[in-house]
């Protein structure tokens, strides 16, 4: 199990500074003209300016993944208004509460004729105990069904790499908070993590932790996958990026009191939402160094990881909790994982 110690000091000691930093915009319209880029959940907050950048640099194509297909809309108009352009912006219909929905988002990625990043956005914050798709939701939407997705892109994505001799950025949208969720893993079983995460009456007493613990399954996932071959034997670079505490929505279903202390929080320490997507940038232009690695203010910062991470009973846990993934994966959409695995282990 994780060592006795699982504050996250490194990280910690260095947040209140990389707040105040002024980002830089890693992109350049040479970087980004003629291509095609992929991102959820951007209706809203640093995925939508991830998009507003992308497109301000002349990107051919940017796909947002939507929940909502009137802000997908809304956002689509303002963004093109704002760059003056056209036709640039599509809006695919997505939920992430919906495996279906997934699949279907994965199946239409397949038509893509080139993809130079996907950049995984979208997620949840719940204030309550909800299920969606037989799991907890938190634990659908951040986890399972972005791997479900991911997985579904992957092998087009080295297929179109491949005839046009690039090299996409499948980038991660984690969060510092994933290394909150040390006390919590203590209580993981030695297998059965997943299932044992939907027990209602083991773990609603812990809730507020449960976003950091998704993403941390989210994190160890990334770490796992991109462990597997380096980037010279897939053509695809996989890296996990950490916003920083923002000034988006994503807190908007929490309880009043918790609102109102993040709000406190964002006002005196909150990145813009503007300033917290450079983050996001910098993810689709690192290169092959950032394979796995954790980045954050615009920085590979592996030594912000805490030990109980990374040492052998980390690594032990991150390796189950990997395979418990492929398992569910596997009965949602039966063959997927070794389809995708085969190129990769």
């Amino acid at each position: 199990m994780p060592a006795d110690s699982t504050a996250p000091t490194k990280a910690l000691a260095d947040f209140f500074p990389n707040q105040r930093k002024n980002l830089p915009i890693a992109l350049t319209t040479e970087d980004v003209k003629g291509k095609t880029y992929i991102v959820t959940g951007a209706t809203g907050g640093i995925g939508y300016e991830l998009a507003k950048h992308l497109v301000r640099l002349e990107a051919a194509r940017v796909i947002i993944g939507a929940r909502n297909e009137e802000r997908g809309k809304a956002a689509k108009a303002t963004i093109e208004g704002d760059a003056g352009r056209k036709d640039v912006v599509e809006i695919w219909p997505l939920d992430l509460a919906s495996y279906e929905s997934v699949k279907a988002f994965g199946k239409r990625i397949e038509t893509a004729e080139r993809i130079d990043a996907l950049v995984l956005n979208a997620g949840v914050s719940h204030a309550g105990w909800q299920v969606k798709e037989g799991n907890e939701a938190n634990l659908t939407v951040n986890f399972i069904a972005n791997y479900l997705l991911a997985f579904m892109a992957l092998p087009h994505m080295q297929a179109v790499a491949k005839t046009h001799g690039i090299t996409p950025r499948l980038v991660v949208v984690g969060s510092m908070g994933a290394f909150f969720a040390g006390e919590s893993i203590k209580k993981f079983p030695s297998e059965g993590i997943l299932d044992d995460l939907n027990d209602r009456a083991k773990w609603e007493s812990d809730f507020t932790n449960r976003y950091s613990v998704t993403k941390l399954l989210q994190h160890m996932a990334a770490r796992q996958l991109a462990s597997l071959r380096p980037v010279s034997d897939v053509g695809i670079v996989v890296n996990v990026v950490d916003p920083g505490f923002c000034k988006t929505g994503l807190n908007k279903e929490l309880s009043v009191w918790t609102r109102a202390k993040a709000w406190l929080a964002k006002v005196t320490l909150g990145r813009s939402a503007e300033m917290g997507s450079r983050t996001l940038v910098h993810g689709v232009k690192v290169g092959e160094e950032s394979h796995g690695k954790y980045l954050t203010s615009c920085e590979i910062r592996e030594d912000h990881i805490p030990e109980w991470v990374t040492n052998e009973a980390g690594q032990a846990i991150q390796k189950q909790i990997w395979d418990e993934l492929l398992a569910k994966l596997d009965k949602i959409k039966p063959g997927l994982p070794s389809r995708v695995i085969v190129d990769w282990a």
